[in-house]
This record gives structure tokens, C-alpha cells and sequence, in this order.
């Protein structure tokens, strides 16, 4: 417990009322001097001997943070006493910021309260939430304590998502594509062979109603499809050909791709310039587990996207290759030609602005272009020059 400005205000009145009905004699000064003891006594009572029994649960809404959408923090405080709270200030610490401060009204017994407050989501990454304090005072605003309600949890803020067109890939030189193991949580297709349980973010048309009313849970179809292509995507890890904003805008390039070719029903696979070998994505969890790599991963030095491109083009052929990267150089520019002899496409994204590039059909995401527009005219034309190719070809 702890005096508020109020307090110590009204204790300096007290002290200063009494020293002057000392000097002067003056009995009135002695009436308000104890006046001021008598609310400094009862503030000093009325906090000590308040009591709280409240639980309190915080809750992250959406649950899957995404840098730069918007989010809030919900909390929700159940009274277990049977009488009423005092007025309470909430005070939930958060990571980069002042804060959340609010007023809470008192709650009756055994009654609940739900308040909520905005949360920053401009960066990806860690953000720590709490630890969240109650503070509850008297009613004339003399004294105050503080009791910890939650401790701190660590949040994670994710890469932005864009939402890309479905991404099919080109099955090029890859004979394995159309015999990698079904994905498990695969969305489209027309062979049904199995139900699971209902996961957000699948499709309503997929729901089994009858099993669902049989088992009192919602279940979907699950559908298998062959894979028919690869898309790797490759994530430039490079500081050199980044500025802060740059890499930003290159994380949720790569992350919006893969989900663009997950929707595609392809095998998928995906690394970056700095890593030892790929990751396969092969189920949602997979898919999630790259999301939670993304959402941490850093620039850095001495990462060779040139020879990341070497590597791939020897491991593993075929299909749709995207790259992702900021500034192109000369040893780029020669690389990923040498490289379409290999890969069946290739898409380039640059998210660094240049004032040109040697790079034909480049992808731009830059402050000043739009990327879901570039992204979807990209593979119009590819689907378009694959056509045309295609009917070249029969004939």
C-alpha cells in the first residue's frame, strides 16, 4: 500500500493545519488538522482491508498474430467474492509500447467482467504481454495498492500473409513430383477416403454433416489429389541487398508463396540462403512450423544465394522455382538463367525498390507497386504462355 498525490497533499494540510493552530492558537486549525488525520486514517483502513478474489484470463484475438492486421487482447475477471469489487485500474504491461491502462467498474459477486485493449502488431517477432496489475484505492483517492494478477507471456507476432492466386507449379524435369506421400490436411480434390476432425479454416462445403450429427463434432472429407509439380521457394537472407523495411516486405513474400503453393495442392519445399537443406512441407503442421521459423528468422551475413541455386538445380529438378530476394546482381542475373534449364518456371520477387532490373518477368514488392496484382499477372502469363506452348506442341 502506498499514499497517491492526494494523499500526501492532504497530509502536508494536516501537518500544516496543526503547526499553525500551535502558533497561532487558533482552534479552528486544530478541527481541520483532525479532520484530515480522520480521512488519512480511514483511506489507510479501507485499503488494507479491502480483498480481491478474482481470476483473470487473457486471451490473443486472432490467435495466430500477423504483423501489421489488427489485434487485440481480451481479458476476462471473475469475481469469486460475494461482494462487489471496488473500482479497479488494469494495468497489463506490453513489450515497445506505454501499455494498457483502463478503469474497471466494480463487479457483483460471483459476476464476471470482459474488457479488451488494442495490441501492436507492427513487427514480426516475440512481444511480451504483462505481467498485468490490479489497482485498487479508497474512495476519497488517498491511498492505493497493487496486487499481480498475471504474469508476462510471450506472445508471437507473425509475418504478414498476402493473399495470393493458387500457385500451380510446373512439373518440369522432377519424375518424383506425383510420388510424394499425400498431404494429410489436403482441401481440394475429388477422391474421398477418409474423415478428420474440423480444423479452422477449412471449408464448409467439405463438412460431412451426417457423420458430424452421428459423432456430435464437426468432421470433414478428407481428399487426396496427386501432386503434379514442385514449388520450391527460396528466401535471400542476404543484409546486403536489404534495408530494414525491405527484408520485412521479403518474409512475407516467401511465407505468402508457400501458402500460394500449398493451396495448389504441389509439393512443396522451402529454404533459404543461409540454411543447410530444404524443409519439405507436407501437411498444415509442417506449413506452420515454416510460419513459426519466419517469424524469427533474421538477415544475415555471408548467406550466397548464388550458391544456394547451384545447390538446388543439382539436388533436385523440375517444377517452379521462386526466389525472393532484394537488390539482383550480375552473378544473380547469371545464375538464375543458367538455372531455367533446370526448373520448368521461375519467379524472381524483388522486394527492394530498383530503379531497374535485367531480371525478365520480375515480381515487384515495394512500397510504390502492388503485389497481389504483379503476383496474379505473373501466373496469368505463365498459365497463358504454358497454353500456347502446350497447343504448339500437339499440333
Amino acid at each position: 500500500m502506498k499514499p497517491t498525490r492526494a494523499g500526501i497533499g492532504l497530509a502536508v494540510v494536516c501537518v500544516a493545519c496543526f503547526v499553525l493552530g500551535r502558533l497561532f492558537g487558533t482552534t479552528e486549525m486544530f478541527y481541520l488538522s483532525a479532520i484530515c488525520l480522520a480521512a488519512l486514517v480511514f483511506a489507510v483502513i479501507y485499503t488494507a482491508t479491502a480483498q480481491l478474489d478474482l481470476t483473470v484470463a487473457r486471451t490473443a484475438n486472432p490467435s495466430r498474430l500477423r504483423a501489421g492486421t489488427p489485434a487485440r487482447i481480451d481479458l476476462s475477471l471473475l469475481n469469486l467474492a460475494r461482494r462487489r469489487t471496488p473500482v479497479l485500474r488494469v494495468q497489463d504491461h506490453v513489450q515497445n509500447s506505454s501499455g494498457a491502462s483502463l478503469l474497471l467498474a466494480p463487479i457483483k459477486g460471483r459476476d464476471r467482467s470482459e474488457i479488451a485493449y488494442r495490441l501492436p502488431t507492427r513487427r514480426r517477432g516475440r512481444l511480451d504481454v504483462g505481467p498485468l496489475d490490479l489497482t485498487l484505492g479508497d474512495p476519497l483517492g488517498l491511498t492505493s495498492s497493487t496486487v499481480r494478477a498475471s504474469d508476462q507471456v510471450t506472445l508471437m507476432v507473425h509475418a504478414k500473409l498476402i493473399d495470393l492466386g493458387v500457385l500451380h507449379a510446373r512439373a518440369g524435369h522432377d519424375p518424383t513430383a506425383d510420388q510424394q506421400p499425400i498431404r494429410a490436411l489436403a482441401s481440394g480434390g475429388d477422391e474421398f477416403f477418409a474423415l478428420r476432425p474440423y480444423v479452422v479454416g477449412d471449408e464448409l462445403r467439405r463438412v460431412h454433416w451426417r457423420a458430424s450429427a452421428r459423432t456430435g463434432e464437426l468432421v470433414v472429407k478428407q481428399e487426396e489429389r496427386p501432386r503434379t509439380g514442385r514449388v520450391t521457394v527460396v528466401l535471400d537472407r542476404r543484409r546486403s541487398v536489404y534495408d530494414e523495411e525491405g527484408f520485412e516486405r521479403a518474409v512475407s513474400a516467401a511465407l505468402s508463396a508457400l501458402h500460394a503453393g500449398w493451396r495448389g495442392d504441389d509439393a512443396l519445399r522451402f529454404l533459404t540462403s543461409a540454411s543447410p537443406g530444404f524443409t519439405d512441407i507436407r501437411s498444415r503442421a509442417e506449413l506452420d512450423a515454416v510460419d513459426e521459423q519466419l517469424a524469427m528468422v533474421t538477415s544475415t551475413e555471408g548467406a550466397s544465394l548464388v550458391r544456394t541455386i547451384d545447390e538446388i538445380t543439382r539436388v533436385g529438378r523440375g517444377g517452379t522455382l521462386i526466389l525472393v530476394t532484394g537488390i539482383p546482381t550480375e552473378e544473380l542475373n547469371a545464375a538464375i538463367e543458367g538455372a531455367r534449364r533446370s526448373f520448368g518456371l521461375i519467379h524472381t520477387v524483388l522486394c527492394q525498390p530498383v530503379a531497374s532490373t535485367s531480371i525478365p518477368g520480375a515480381i515487384m514488392h515495394t512500397p510504390e507497386s502492388d503485389f497481389q496484382a504483379e503476383w496474379n499477372e505473373a501466373q496469368h502469363r505463365s498459365t497463358t504462355i504454358r497454353t500456347t506452348t502446350g497447343g504448339a506442341t500437339t499440333s
